[in-house]
Parts: structure tokens; C-alpha cells; sequence
């Protein structure tokens, strides 16, 4: 609710009551006619507070002094009876002021009595500052405590995207080593193709018609000598070329790229998977 608004509804506009019109001294009236009455309104007021208060009942003590104030301002003890009240209510502030309406009446306090409301006033106002610092102390920790979860959120969000970046470069190298692999493939695929023998074929011609007709007489079969066994094929040797690799190479000896671990098995200063294969390089190519 705006503050223009708040105005607007407190503002005095209410309609009076139907009476006489004010004349700003209706309590001292009141006062007058029930004096007329033979009642005496403001001892019976004190001394029914004064009983009150005695009993513990402080609000009603305080409503009866706070009538007796509207009679008669000017009344000194029903101040100084209002300021005690005040002061066991712990109102201490409220007490300070009765007790100096009190003084202006020419009613002496009781010795010391403004002394101790002034130091309650004191305490009750360093505990207030204490409670305010101690509020402030919480709501700085938990702003200092806030700050630091959100550096910590923040180095978090950090890592996590440098740990996406890096997840998008592995994906990124992972694609380019299976298209290399992939035209890798290929090329190999290309290189066995056009690397592999290739065997001529067979021309028989066919007989002329005059030919056919000639009985040829069967040559005599040749006799059987004794067979011998062949002799034993030593290894190989094999000198590096360019562009030759191990899988060329089992191809050309073996008819299959896959046995090149034999080539290698046969060879060790290639090193571990032939990475030591160099041009010129002299092997030896295993049965």
C-alpha cells in the first residue's frame, strides 16, 4: 500500500456524535459533577490503582492512573504512581517521561529512581544494539557463506564446461581417426587391387578342318623314374620399397594382408607392430 493511500485512510473524517459541541474541558467537568455527586474521583481513582498495583495487576492500575490524567494532568503522585507502574510493566522509556511530568508537578521522586531508569533505558538499549550486531553478524556470515557457494557453483559450471569441451574434442578426433581409417581402408583396399598378379589367359587355337582330320598316333608312355622329393625352400628375402607396408607385403607373399604378423614374428628389429619398417629395410619372408 503507497504512503498517498495509507494517508487517505487515516485521515480524521469521521462524523461527529450528536451533543454539544466541545469546549476542550469535558474531563475537568466530569470531574466537577461527580465531585457534586460526593464522589471524590481523583482519590478514588489513585487508591483504587495504588490497590491494583499493589496485587499485580499492573494494566488496570494503569488504566485507572491514565483516567485520573485526563481529570487532572497537573497530578503529581498519580504521575510518579504511573511512572512505578510503568516500570515494573519494564516500560522504562514511558516510566522516564511520567517521572518527569512528575517533576514539573513539584512531586520529589524517591531517591535514585531516575538513576535507575535512565541505566534500564542504557541496557535495554546496548541489548537491542547487541541483538541488531548479532543479526547483522548472521546475515553477513550467511551473505559471505552465499557468496562462497556461488564461487564454488561457479569454478563447478567451469569445470563442467571444460569437461564438455573437451568431451566435443575427443568426439571431434574420434570422427577424424574412423574417416582416416576409413579412407585407410579404402586406399589399402585400392593398393592390393592394383597391386595384385593377375594371370593371363589361355589361348588354345582350334584345329583347322585338315588338321582334325589327321589321326595323330599316340606318343609311347614314358617310363616312370624314380621321384624325387624337392628340396626344402629356405626364407626369403625381401628389400623395403617404397610404399610397401607389412600388409602389401603378406599379400604378395601369403594372398592375404592379415598374415603380415607372421612377417613380423620373423622380423624383430621392426619393433613392437612394425613401427620401425623403413625403406631400403632388408626381411625376411618365412614359408
Amino acid at each position: 500500500m503507497s504512503e498517498a493511500l495509507a494517508a487517505d485512510l487515516t485521515t480524521f473524517d469521521d462524523a461527529a456524535r450528536p451533543g454539544p459541541a466541545p469546549d476542550g474541558d469535558a474531563p475537568a467537568r466530569f470531574g466537577k459533577v461527580l465531585g457534586e455527586a460526593g464522589i471524590h474521583v481523583p482519590s478514588t481513582l489513585y487508591n483504587e490503582a495504588l490497590a491494583l498495583a499493589r496485587e499485580g495487576h499492573l494494566g488496570q492500575a494503569q488504566a485507572r492512573l491514565q483516567m485520573l490524567s485526563c481529570l487532572d494532568p497537573d497530578d503529581g503522585e498519580a504521575l510518579l504512581l504511573l511512572a512505578k507502574v510503568h516500570a515494573n510493566q519494564g516500560r522504562w522509556t514511558e516510566a522516564l517521561g511520567r517521572l518527569d511530568g512528575a517533576l514539573a508537578a513539584g512531586v520529589v521522586p524517591p531517591a535514585g529512581l531516575r538513576e535507575s531508569l535512565e541505566s534500564q533505558i542504557r541496557t535495554e538499549r546496548l541489548r537491542e544494539e547487541e541483538h541488531r550486531a548479532r543479526i547483522a553478524a548472521r546475515e553477513l556470515g550467511e551473505l559471505k557463506a552465499l557468496r562462497h557457494e556461488t564461487r564454488n557453483l561457479r569454478g563447478e559450471t567451469i569445470r563442467l564446461e571444460v569437461e564438455v569441451g573437451e568431451t566435443k574434442d575427443r568426439e571431434r578426433a574420434w570422427k577424424g581417426v574412423a574417416i582416416a581409417a576409413g579412407i585407410f581402408g579404402s586406399l589399402i583396399i585400392v593398393v592390393l587391387m592394383l597391386t595384385a598378379p593377375k594371370s593371363s589367359p589361355v589361348v588354345v587355337p582350334l584345329p583347322t578342318p585338315h588338321e582334325a582330320a589327321v589321326v595323330v598316333a599316340p606318343a609311347p608312355a614314358a617310363v616312370p623314374g624314380p621321384v624325387l622329393a624337392p628340396a626344402p625352400a629356405g626364407p626369403r628375402l625381401h628389400t623395403i620399397k617404397k610404399g610397401e607396408t607389412l600388409g602389401l607385403l603378406a599379400s604378395k607373399y601369403y594372398g592375404k594382408s592379415s598374415r603380415w604378423q607372421k612377417i613380423l614374428d620373423a622380423n624383430p628389429q621392426l619393433g613392437k607392430d612394425g613401427a620401425k619398417l623403413a625403406l631400403g629395410m632388408e626381411l625376411t619372408i618365412p614359408e
